[in-house]
């Protein structure tokens, strides 16, 4: 019943009564790993990101099989600066999920943040067939082999889901190439989409923390 009611609050966007919720679910099960991931993540959304690693952490000294799948901790790490945590994070991801654009995307923007984009695209991970459009149009960009264009063009034809990657990655793009009226234009429409998915809340906690 905890959580349940704690799960319903998060669904609302209620983050803060989520969190009491999941609270209690843990002082109940306090050796749930499972509790402590949905709890880091409502923290995340909710904005208090150190919360969400601390969260997180004990999810991996609960059950340390699930390290390599936090990427969610990752990026965690990238908003609040700790790069070479976040870049080992999505290197251990990739064992587990090949394919994933988006955690190639995650490690250069950590690698970047400390050595440069040149440095970054050097450094850029590997992916395998990612069908998701307009994925593969998204890592062409940042591994500088892509266009800006390629990606809207990719987006046009796909419909909502596809505008959402290609406006929250573009937001991205934009930032890490000093273009940050573009980067916040793009940031605000993939934070608009009126869902509650992770990486909506993502670009909602990226545009509460842009300046």
């Amino acid at each position: 019943m905890l959580l349940r009611q704690a799960s319903l609050h998060e669904s609302r966007g209620d983050y803060e009564a989520a969190i009491t919720g999941y609270d209690r679910a843990i002082e109940v099960e306090p050796r749930n790993w499972q509790l402590y991931m949905l709890r880091g993540s409502a923290r995340f959304k909710a904005g208090r990101i150190e919360a969400s690693i601390e969260d997180f952490d004990l999810v991996v000294v609960l059950d340390p099989s699930q390290d390599p799948y936090l990427w969610q901790r990752g990026i965690s790490y990238y908003y609040v600066g700790r790069f070479a945590e976040c870049r080992r994070q999505f290197e251990r991801h990739r064992l587990v999920n090949p394919n994933d654009v988006e955690n190639a995307v995650w490690h250069l923007l950590c690698v970047a943040a400390e050595d440069g984009l040149e440095a970054a695209q050097e450094a850029m991970l590997p992916v395998g067939p990612d069908a998701r459009r307009p994925m593969k149009e998204i890592d062409a960009l940042f591994r500088g082999e892509g266009s800006v264009e390629d990606v809207e063009a990719a987006a046009i034809e796909e419909g909502v889901g596809a505008r959402f990657y290609a406006d929250l990655y573009l937001g991205l793009y934009y930032e890490l190439v000093g273009e940050a009226e573009k980067a916040a234009t793009a940031i605000k429409r993939a934070a608009s989409l009126p869902n509650r998915g992770y990486m909506v809340e993502v670009a909602r906690v990226h545009r509460d923390l842009t300046p």
